[in-house]
């Protein structure tokens, strides 16, 4: 018995232990962190893929630079991200908040993003972010758009319920348990599809796209020759058509995405 015992804490203690290391950047090579947001960046068989994940890998070989992409929870990846000078953050949103702890490359692969309900649900129908206090939005805890809604008077455990992901609530929202969710044409139907739901079952109420484009945050540390390198390269990639190429393997609308495409 105490064998089995001491067996199942090493298991326990390999796997900390190999959670840690793939969230240490490795000397001489970037890290660039990110979150389970699909389609823009999710791992698939233990590699982190997606439009914004494929963009910057590309930009990376272009640069001649050796970069590594880590998912880990949000605020976890942004807090990574601040620690070790050679790290990144993406897919982020440049606020006036923001700006100063970071550098910042892009603008990367956006959608315009909205409230949305479900069709059923008629009876959730704000038509202005004053009336949506009357209903529960669910948000990222650490979230750009919880900063935002918190900014316009919404209260956190009130009007803005806090989730660990973006796509956390959607079980909820599905069962009438959250009001608002905010998605855009692209991630919404992607959710659904992973929950073998019909695609229409939500729909937009409401614009709240205002806040701005996606960007690969670099920690202040980076050398500002690096920086310029992935600029030139996401540049290059816009210049050359191979951004578009990336967003439609995606989805085959990509007029559907911003980020002076």
């Amino acid at each position: 018995m105490f064998l089995r015992r001491l067996f199942f804490v090493c298991l326990i203690l390999c796997g900390v232990c190999s959670t840690a290391d793939a969230a240490t950047p490795q000397p001489n090579r970037l890290t660039f962190f990110t979150e389970h947001f699909p389609p823009y960046s999710f791992v698939k068989n233990g590699e982190v893929r997606g439009i914004n994940a494929d963009i910057l890998r590309e930009a990376c070989q272009l640069a001649k630079l050796e970069c590594d992409m880590v998912s880990l929870p949000w605020l976890r990846a942004f807090a990574q991200a601040q620690l070790h000078n050679n790290a990144g953050l993406f897919p982020t949103v440049r606020t006036a908040k923001r700006a100063r702890y970071f550098q910042w490359v892009g603008p990367l692969a956006s959608s315009k993003a909205y409230l949305y309900r479900l069709k059923s649900r008629p009876e959730v129908n704000p038509k202005s972010l004053e009336d949506a206090k009357t209903f529960g939005i669910a948000v990222a805890r650490g979230d750009v758009y919880e900063e935002y809604f918190l900014s316009l008077g919404f209260e956190s455990g009130k009007n803005l319920l806090g989730f660990a992901t973006k796509s956390d609530p959607i079980p909820l929202f599905l069962k009438g348990k959250v009001d608002l969710v905010v998605a855009s044409e692209l991630v919404m139907p992607t959710w659904l599809s992973t929950l073998k739901q019909p695609v229409d079952l939500a729909e937009p109420v409401l614009d709240i796209s205002l806040i701005g484009n996606n960007f690969l945050a670099l920690n202040n540390n980076m050398p500002p020759h690096t920086v310029r390198q992935l600029q030139q390269a996401i540049d290059q990639l816009k210049s050359s058509g191979r951004f578009r190429q990336i967003i439609s393997r995606y989805h085959d609308k990509p007029e559907l995405f911003f980020g002076q495409l």
